[in-house]
């Protein structure tokens, strides 16, 4: 019943809270106490789960779904942590912005916006975690007309980083007619929560150059693709950026030809090395192949400074439960090359290992044993969205060597698509496979417009198709197709030599909603276009009178034609419009 506690509830509330009476975490913490974030998926009754969090002082964040978002004190963390009845206690994500070296081309975009595709009537939302800068864009780079919203516990749109406003102004020299969504997150928490607005908001496409390392098994499910599922199933379409650690990972088998347990990236070697300088934040995460939630093998992870020193290691114990992944992240104290070695922690079979060896920011340097062969990130490993991949500049058009390719772990090929880093000015300043993806929403924008009725599977599929063969990479390809709009088959009408001087000539009435008017310009003016003789105002349809027949033929706007059906006109065509 509602507002009832069944007899195994309050006894899994009791030893919660029995449990946060032991580490002393059941009053809640004073004014100025250290609190830390968490993350948790509720599996127990949503009734309990409320009790439990407040017995430990929790301040909830974010909701959305299961999920939540709280800071708690840090005594609570243990009794979270053992309260896997009520609370599942997740590890926070590890994402990187995918930005890198700049690069900058065309994609073939200029003939169908010369022609009147703008993008117009798709929603496309650029989620980030910051857009640092973008009132100062308004009205140049980017449009007035945006949609801003952040999901931060911290409330911050810009917060201290431009990389998002970056995206954006890619989507928008390249589809100015799109209305953009600024939508920023920080936790895998608040992007479900974002992920729920969008849906509400009937977002379309979403630009998403953000890379989680081992949020999942690297199949396409995991907590990051589980939300990205979600938005997929309400018919949005994703354009998300595959990575740029393709020089910074490595896969193989564990292997331990002298039996001491340490594993050999290669006979005789027990360690990988990696540049960077003073003050990089630096990230090693190892995956290996094991049930994920309940993994039983259990390996371990050391980094070690330029001098030899161990700074630290991930030890975590893996008997059959948790995820099967290690992960180190510290600051660098000074430059030179830091190591890192795997260390078999059990005596488990020898699994499949995938170590991603990495430093924020991207400096460029690779590993010194690299294997770019499946070095996605999630959600670029999703069954649903297109992942993109960078594109070099060179007269060859090949996918760049830093650029994270598949295969997935269940054999899928990856990314669909490769783009340009850059375009325009904003190549010299933005870069990476975060600069590929916005091109390739962009895209989708104006394929939406061109294409009425395209699904998200079409979206991909029109891009596969139209997209230009490329040249194998190095090191393995990723089967990847080069982004290329420069054929206008099947698009349907463009705006005709002349256009600009074309008008209506009639009376438009503010609240009407038809209006007889009479078509001035040059022949062949896609009905599609009407708005720009409106002042922007939509039509939903209209009826032009065939001169010949002295019949009347129909049009619909956004919605595909069959064959033989009215779509643009001639100077002197009587039409009447339907107004929005």
């Amino acid at each position: 019943m509602p507002g009832h506690f069944s007899r195994r509830g309050m006894v899994l509330v009791a030893v919660s809270m029995c449990l946060a009476v032991a580490w002393g975490a059941s009053i809640p913490a004073a004014a100025g106490a250290a609190t830390v974030r968490v993350e948790l998926t509720r599996t127990g009754e949503p009734e309990l789960v409320a009790r439990l969090l407040d017995s430990l002082g929790a301040v909830v964040e974010v909701e959305s779904g299961d999920l939540i978002q709280a800071r708690v004190p840090s005594g609570a963390v243990p009794v979270l942590r053992r309260a896997d009845r009520l609370v599942r206690y997740e590890s926070p994500g590890v994402y990187l912005p995918l930005q890198t070296l700049s690069t900058a081309a065309l994609v073939g975009a200029d003939v169908w916006l010369a022609g009147g595709l703008t993008g117009r009537g798709t929603k496309i939302a650029i989620l980030d975690t910051g857009f640092a800068g973008y009132p100062d864009a308004l009205g140049s780079t980017l449009p007035w007309n945006i949609t801003i919203r952040s999901f931060r516990a911290d409330g911050r749109l810009q917060a201290d980083s431009d990389h998002g406003r970056r995206a954006a102004e890619i989507v928008h020299s390249l589809a100015p007619g799109a209305q953009l969504y600024l939508v920023s997150f920080s936790t895998v928490t608040e992007l479900s929560a974002a992920v729920d607005y969008l849906i509400a908001q009937e977002a379309h496409v979403v630009s998403y150059s953000i890379g989680y390392i081992h949020d999942g098994p690297g199949d396409g499910t995991g907590r990051v693709n589980e939300i990205v599922s979600r938005a997929s199933s309400n018919g949005i379409a994703w354009a998300v950026a595959s990575g740029n650690w393709a020089q910074q990972h490595w896969a193989g088998t564990f292997r331990d030809d002298n039996r001491d347990a340490i594993h050999e990236f290669r006979p005789g070697v027990q360690e990988v090395t990696h540049a960077f300088a003073a003050g990089d934040l630096i990230t090693a995460s190892l995956r290996w192949s094991d049930t994920w939630g309940a993994a039983c093998g259990d390996y371990d992870l050391e980094l070690f400074s330029p001098d030899g020193a161990l700074v630290r290691a991930a030890r975590g114990v893996q008997e059959c439960s948790g995820n099967p992944v290690e992960v180190v992240q510290i600051l660098a104290i000074s430059s030179g090359n830091y190591a890192t070695r795997v260390i078999r922690g059990n005596g488990a079979s020898a699994r499949n290992l995938d170590l991603i060896f990495v430093g924020t920011p991207d400096r460029g340097a690779g590993i010194s044993i690299p294997v770019p062969g499946g070095s996605l990130g999630a959600p670029a490993d999703h069954p649903n969205v297109v992942s993109v991949g960078a594109l070099t500049n060179a007269l060859v058009r090949s996918e760049v060597p830093f650029s994270s390719r598949g295969p997935t772990t269940d054999g899928r090929a990856k990314p669909e698509i490769v783009a340009p880093t850059g375009i325009g000015a904003l190549g010299a300043t933005f870069a990476g496979t975060s600069a590929a993806a916005p091109h390739v929403a962009a895209a989708m924008a104006l394929l939406r417009e061109a294409i009425p009725g395209l699904s998200p599977n079409g979206l991909a599929n029109e891009l596969r198709t139209r997209g230009a063969a490329l040249p194998a990479v190095q090191n393995g390809s990723s089967e990847a197709r080069r982004l290329d709009l420069t054929s206008t088959a099947g698009i349907g009408p463009l705006l005709p030599p002349g256009a600009d001087s074309a008008l209506l000539v009639g009376t438009l009435a503010p609240d009407a909603r038809t209006a007889n008017v009479t078509y001035r310009g040059s022949a062949g003016y896609p009905l599609r276009f009407l708005y720009r003789l409106m002042g922007d105002r939509d039509i939903s349809g209209a009826w032009v009178l065939d001169r010949v027949t002295g019949r009347w033929r129909g049009f619909v706007a956004r919605a595909a034609l069959p064959d033989g059906a009215v779509d643009r006109v001639s100077d002197g065509d009587t039409l009447i419009l339907i107004l929005r």
